[in-house]
């Protein structure tokens, strides 16, 4: 039996969308993953800031800049983490896309398949029923 392209495509399509949606389901994770972190830093400063009183202060004084840079690192992983799930977002948006324009395509030549055997099945009860006329007309 002759396999159908258009099925064929449409299977590879559809394991496309559904490799798309785990990257995207990843890309969250790592989203995430990346603000806690960055949270749970700033919490520490805060922590810092708050317990920096009388000789802690200088020690504190001398902690801020590593923090501040840490900081920006963490923030600038955020930014690439969130970069990462639009990416992944417009990845799945077009895989989608794609799929979908097989399955309709599936459909349509499914409609004029049917269709087509419809006609020639009306064909087939005309051709009968003129024949019945003409035998009736006849006797």
């Amino acid at each position: 039996m002759k396999r159908d392209p258009l099925a064929v495509l449409w299977r590879v399509r559809d394991a496309s969308v559904t490799e798309a949606s785990r990257d995207l389901a990843a890309a969250r994770i790592g989203e995430r993953q990346a603000s806690q972190t960055l949270e749970e830093h700033r919490r520490r400063i805060g922590q810092e800031q708050a317990e920096a009183l009388g000789e802690h202060v200088a020690a504190f004084a001398a902690w801020l800049p590593s923090a501040r840079q840490r900081t920006a690192q963490l923030e600038a992983n955020l930014e690439a983490e969130e970069l990462r799930v639009r990416h992944a977002q417009h990845i799945l948006v077009g895989r989608r896309t794609d799929a979908e324009a097989v399955a309709k395509a599936m459909q349509r030549r499914s409609v004029e398949e049917t269709l087509v055997k419809t006609r020639k099945e009306q064909g087939i009860m005309d051709e009968a029923a003129g024949r019945t006329g003409r035998r009736a007309g006849s006797l």
